[in-house]
């Protein structure tokens, strides 16, 4: 049996049940933020949407798709995920932790580029690693007071910081 690429976010509940949100190519060239945070703001909006999303939103860029940039290449969009985020910092707790999701995130708020290794292999180089921890502090920073507000359990957020901490871990290791 063949291990688990990232063991502890099998623990995530994301497995089986994810929100899907498309981000429209409208919003991002209008740099309207309003119909994502409204989207957003239902997962987050009270104690009982916290706990019933946790882990199982991933997103995408609709619109895009005769670009042959990756959506982190795209300033636009870089710009446009910079400024939802400053309004809704909760990603890692909602983010699914078992495919893409949370690195998509942090492609998208920190600078790098795409890197082609051998065998085909593509992989994000981040530009500065401490603008890596600024931005996850940040959402740490975010998934914290949304715990506090909402007197979330402890358990989950240590749970989910072990998560995302393992998945950044595995994806320099």
């Amino acid at each position: 049996m063949k291990k688990p690429k990232y063991p502890l976010a099998h623990f995530s509940p994301a497995k089986d049940e994810l929100v899907v949100i498309a981000i429209t190519r409208e919003s991002v060239d209008t740099g309207d933020i309003r119909p994502l945070l409204e989207k957003l703001s239902l997962l987050s909006g009270t104690r009982e949407a916290a706990l019933k999303w946790e882990g199982k939103l991933t997103f995408y860029f609709d619109g895009w798709d005769q670009d042959p940039r990756e959506t982190a290449e795209i300033p636009e969009i870089r710009s446009f995920f910079l400024d939802v985020t400053a309004e809704w910092p909760y990603w890692f707790h909602f983010c699914e932790k078992v495919g893409d999701t949370v690195l998509h995130v942090l492609r998208l708020m920190c600078r790098g580029q795409y890197v082609r290794g051998s065998g085909g292999m593509v992989g994000w180089q981040f530009d500065d690693p401490r603008d890596l921890g600024r931005q996850m502090m940040l959402l740490f920073n975010g998934q914290n007071g949304m715990y506090d507000r909402f007197k979330l359990p402890e358990t989950m957020n240590e749970r989910i910081t072990q998560e995302v901490t393992q998945l950044i871990e595995n994806s320099f290791g």
